[in-house]
């Protein structure tokens, strides 16, 4: 049943099953939140990273996760919550997407796990952004089953969405992507033609649907049924119409009182049923230990509507569902659409369908799970949109059209440095057409507030400049911000981030990043520890989590005595390990600081550079 009570923090469905680690993840969204995205890769780095290490954990998370995770988000949907300079390891994985019409709306996640020669996948479709919303949400999470016979011709038929939706990715980005990533991309997408998919409790089928691929032939959802139950915060009076077209007796529609009053008059009859969520009523939380996002399987009962813990109440609806009752079972449809034309016809989008037991999928269950937490709502429609909100969704929309400009960015060999900043020709005319729209346009880079201006529309000819400016401000994110006045004098603002293409960056740029993290020893030998532990070396715990394991204490060098951090040194050397060079690239740099006295722990260079000569010459030998 889709059940409001249950729920699992979305960051919990990302964890990789016992014994297993991610290979590789492809998650689409409309919006994306960067603060919020670099909370994804903790997930994947499971139990290695504890709440004791706060931004050191994020950071080595984050970082070891650029190469192996790739993010497609609506362009000019992108925003920054919490400022951290630890989006600078976000900047390869995030590709902002434009298409030709319509807007790139899918919430998917597509996850591939790796234990020894074992692969298995995993995949989550739902109406959950990757942002810090507090909104009611739905997902669902199928995992890969073991299949006990070759795969079967129906099994590649019924993976054709979901294989092509993938494949389509790397060809809606602003900027192309590095023939590395696109080249793995393809590769996932191809992996997925012959997985068999285990099905929630009470389904006994399942079907992908993209929408807006250009599949519409083998992959248009079906409405049609006996009645139905449309879950969905935006309505047209088209995309309702097409809904309930083919349903014979009563339709319940759940949404917002803003988007009902503003439906036309002749949408409501006997046989529609409205409701909104009562905001009012308060759940009690079965788990307190979770807070942290929206989530929705509960492993066993089929998808389910979730909730944060009560300490952070959900406000709001933003789930997308649609149940409808047939003959002798029942059709769930979960996904990122809503009843609206520009879901069903315009917009990239992905639904998936359950068929199954009318008791757990039904109009009626889910009706009842909902309980209180809904409640009917009069409404004669034909209400006149607010002129706010009308202002303010033309704003939007002009900003995603600018979002769309390929943006260049480029180094000048300085430090401090310098930054030339242009676009493309079609991007000219853009921001000329949305300043004669009557938008005030305003630009920044995201990681200083006081370097910008107003013209950013300039060819590589008369390139905007940014000058002086440190190592670890230079950045390809751009905040762009626009305003317009109503016609009631009110002035309305939006921002978004951009994604210029960086020429000529500095290759130790994020190390700089990492270094200003590094404030003492302990600091550097926790983050040295983490490195080892996230890239594979077995380390054991110590009865203090925050001692500095064969180091002692910060002050006692290396002679105090203990184990931890020295055993894991002769494990990578001894085997070889790639992440021995990823922190010879640290120490490096914090050494050609001049910062290794008040960083590096007494003793700490000599037998580095032991561990790193040993690690050469057995490298040698086996090559």
């Amino acid at each position: 049943m889709l059940e409001p009570q249950s729920r699992a923090a979305f960051t919990e469905l990302l964890k990789p099953p016992t014994g297993f680690e991610l290979e590789y993840a492809v998650g689409t969204t409309f919006t994306l939140d960067l603060s919020t995205a670099l909370m994804a890769p903790l997930s994947f780095a499971s139990h290695r990273v504890t709440s004791s290490d706060e931004k050191l954990g994020v950071l080595e998370a984050v970082r070891r996760a650029s190469d192996r995770i790739d993010i497609f988000a609506q362009a000019g949907q992108l925003s920054m919550g919490a400022p951290s300079d630890l989006v600078a390891f976000l900047e390869p994985m995030v590709h902002p997407v434009a298409i030709a019409r319509g807007l790139f709306h899918p919430k998917v996640w597509v996850l591939k796990y790796r234990s020894g020669t074992q692969v298995t996948h995993r995949f989550l479709c739902g109406s959950r952004n990757l942002t810090n919303d507090r909104s009611w949400d739905a997902i669902i999470c199928l995992d890969e089953r073991r299949p006990e016979v070759e795969p079967t011709e129906d099994r590649f038929e019924r993976n054709e969405p979901l294989v092509s939706f993938v494949r389509t990715l790397p060809g809606f980005a602003v900027h192309p992507l590095e023939e590395t990533r696109r080249q793995r991309v393809l590769s996932l997408a191809d992996g997925l033609s012959a997985i068999d998919w285990e099905l929630p409790e009470g389904a006994s089928s399942l079907t992908f649907h993209a929408l807006g691929i250009g599949l519409d032939h083998i992959s248009r959802p079906d409405f049609h049924g006996r009645r139905s139950l449309v879950v969905s915060p935006f309505v047209s009076e088209q995309g309702l119409a097409a809904m309930r077209s083919g349903v014979r007796e009563r339709t319940h529609l759940l949404s917002r009182p803003e988007t009902l009053d503003i439906l036309a008059v002749d949408t409501f009859d006997d046989r529609l049923q409205t409701y909104v969520l009562d905001d009012a009523v308060s759940l009690e939380a079965s788990n307190d230990g979770e807070s942290t996002e929206v989530a929705s399987d509960n492993g066993s009962d089929g998808p389910s509507l979730n909730r944060r813990a009560a300490a952070e109440r959900l406000s709001g609806l933003h789930a997308k569902v649609v149940s409808v009752d047939r003959q002798y079972a029942s059709h769930l449809f979960l996904g990122s659409v809503n009843a609206t034309d520009a879901a069903l016809w315009s917009n990239v989008e992905m639904m998936v369908e359950l068929k199954g037991k009318t008791g757990t999928y039904g109009v009626e269950a889910i009706l009842k799970a909902l309980g209180d937490l809904k409640t009917e709502y009069e409404t004669h429609g034909g209400a006149e949109p607010d002129p706010a909100e009308e202002t303010s969704r033309t704003l939007d929309a002009a900003l995603r059209n600018l979002a769309g400009v390929k943006v260049n960015i480029e180094v000048a060999e300085a430090n401090p440095y310098d930054l030339r900043i242009w676009m493309e020709r079609d991007g000219l005319e853009r921001f000329a057409n949305a300043r004669s729209a009557g938008v005030e346009l305003r630009w920044r880079l995201l990681t200083r507030a006081d370097l910008g201006g107003e013209r950013l529309d300039a060819g590589e000819g008369d390139a905007a400049r940014v000058e002086g400016i440190d190592l670890v401000d230079i950045t390809p994110f751009i905040v762009l911000s626009g305003s317009m006045t109503d016609p009631r004098g009110t002035q309305h603002e939006r921002r978004t981030i951009l994604l210029a293409q960086l020429h000529n960056d500095v290759p130790n740029r994020r190390d700089a990043i990492i270094a200003g993290k590094l404030e003492d020893a302990a600091t550097f030998i926790r983050f040295l520890t983490l490195m080892l532990e996230l890239s594979g070396v077995h380390i054991e715990p110590t009865g203090d989590q925050h001692a500095l394991g064969f180091f002692g204490s910060a002050g006692g060098g290396v002679g105090s005595g203990g184990s931890g951090l020295f055993e894991a040194l002769m494990r990578a050397v001894s085997s070889g390990h790639e992440g021995l060079a990823e922190a010879k690239r640290i120490i490096d740099f914090v050494q050609a600081q001049g910062d290794e006295r008040a960083v590096l722990p007494s003793g700490f260079k000599d037998l580095w550079e032991q561990v790193w000569q040993a690690h050469l010459e057995l490298r040698g030998a086996e090559s």
